[in-house]
């Protein structure tokens, strides 16, 4: 399974969707906005029930002898217990997010929706899927139809939509409604889920309502066309071209909505591909924004540390004399189809007595060794500086990457050096691909 991702927030003053990546799996959350002129019986809003609800949902689906209805329905019920104490949540005025989940489960994909988050399955030769549950657009019709009259971003339309979330409130989550991620764990069993083989699935997409909407609302694209777009140019370019259909008609015009433009976030994913080669600044910035340094499909074991003398070049990396004490932390990253890459993380002596868990031979729990180091000394990484080079394995590399110690196959070599707000060095990271490895990059460019 190999995973690429985009977010954007829309025209709410924060992003209520959220996204996360496990090594067999993706969940999609979108947030249900809550009019600043309704009551909310929560203190912590939105953002923070889907950050919570998705974090619980990406751990909990790894344990494959549970289905995803158990795992969402003990989600829910786990969330619950964050704030029950802060938050009344007997109230219908509560936080609520729609879910799409998929997991690799041995040779089948395990699928769940609840509500119009869209998830689109390619299964080759019998076409393309699309699960969505549609439940919410059959009630409150006249107040939808009055919400769906522009002109968008007026003080009249703003109204309109208050109006329809008042009498959405009372309906979801009871029969005859609709059913969402609230408060109430039985909203599981309401969920669309299922399973398919593996072997059927060459592609998928995991998709918000506001990132679905070129196909299932304007009409520019079918899913076919959505999928092409995902696998040549990425999701950000799905939500930019989504962007420009919306500027295009501000005030719903054309395109009838509730605002302009929603948070709107995607997952492209590719099955039984390889995962990339990922490196240590990449891995960072995923743990940041999906809350797991793994790709999807991903695994890491064989980790080890220890305090050892630094080799020269990790010396001048780390500001040190070759010889003087630095901690070396290791570990292999693996998928279906053999190991990924060796990583090594370099950092300074001085770190073990702050982070003893960097000394440790075992996975770190809470975050990066960055994240560790910023949390217990204010430390915080603020540059980085990457280097990539090319290389015929040696007998080292070989070993390493558990390699017939005859082969003379390229490897590439990723490095990055983690520097804080004062120049100071905190961490070099080396990661060594295994061969064939290729490695992927993308970045939205300025307009």
């Amino acid at each position: 399974m190999q995973v690429s991702l985009a977010s954007t927030q829309g025209v709410g003053t924060a992003n209520e969707d959220t996204v996360h990546v496990s090594p067999t799996g993706v969940v999609v959350l979108d947030g249900l906005s809550a009019p600043k002129d309704l009551p909310m019986g929560c203190i912590h809003g939105t953002p923070w029930f889907v950050r919570q609800l998705g974090t619980c949902l990406v751990n909990l689906m790894g344990d494959n002898s549970i289905t995803l209805r158990e795992a969402l329905r003990a989600a829910i019920a786990h969330v619950n217990d964050l704030h029950r104490d802060t938050c009344a949540l007997d109230q219908e005025a509560v936080p609520a997010s729609t879910v799409v989940m998929i997991r690799e489960r041995d040779d089948v994909l395990d699928y769940l929706v609840l509500s119009d988050n869209v998830l689109v399955l390619d299964l080759g030769d019998e076409g393309i899927q699309t699960v969505t549950d549609k439940r919410v657009e059959e009630v409150a019709g006249e107040e939808m139809r009055a919400a769906l009259q522009g002109p968008t971003g007026t003080p009249e339309h703003a109204a309109r939509v208050s109006a329809l979330v008042a009498v959405q409130r009372r309906l979801r989550n009871r029969p005859g409604g609709y059913w969402v991620a609230a408060t109430d764990p039985a909203a599981a069993n309401e969920a669309i889920a299922g399973t398919v083989s593996l072997a059927k699935v060459q592609q998928a997409a995991l998709l918000t309502d506001g990132a679905s909407r070129l196909v299932d609302s304007f009409g520019a694209l079918d899913w076919a066309q959505l999928l092409d777009l995902l696998r040549t140019e990425g999701p950000a370019a799905l939500i930019a071209r989504t962007r420009d259909a919306e500027f295009a008609d501000p005030v719903g015009k054309r395109w009838p909505r509730f605002k302009r433009s929603d948070d709107a976030t995607a997952a492209y994913v590719r099955i039984g591909q390889p995962v990339p080669l990922t490196s240590g600044a990449q891995r960072l910035e995923r743990g940041k924004h999906t809350g797991s340094s793994w790709g999807a499909g991903e695994r890491s074991d064989g980790h080890t540390a220890a305090i050892t003398p630094a080799p020269q070049d990790v010396a001048a990396a780390l500001g040190v004399e070759p010889g003087d004490d630095v901690i070396r932390r290791t570990r292999v990253y693996r998928d279906r189809n053999g190991i990924v890459a060796h990583s090594t993380s370099w950092i300074p002596a001085e770190f073990a007595q702050a982070v003893p868990a960097l000394v440790r031979n075992q996975r770190l729990v809470g975050g990066t060794s960055l994240d560790l180091i910023a949390e217990e000394t204010g430390r915080h990484a603020v540059k980085r500086m990457d280097e990539t080079a090319a290389r015929i394995a040696t007998d080292e590399d070989a070993r390493l990457l558990e390699l017939d110690l005859a082969t003379r196959e390229a490897i590439l070599v990723l490095s990055a050096r983690f520097l804080d707000s004062e120049g100071r060095p905190l961490e070099f990271g080396v990661d060594l691909g295994a061969p064939g490895r290729t490695r992927i990059e993308t970045a939205e460019m300025a307009r």
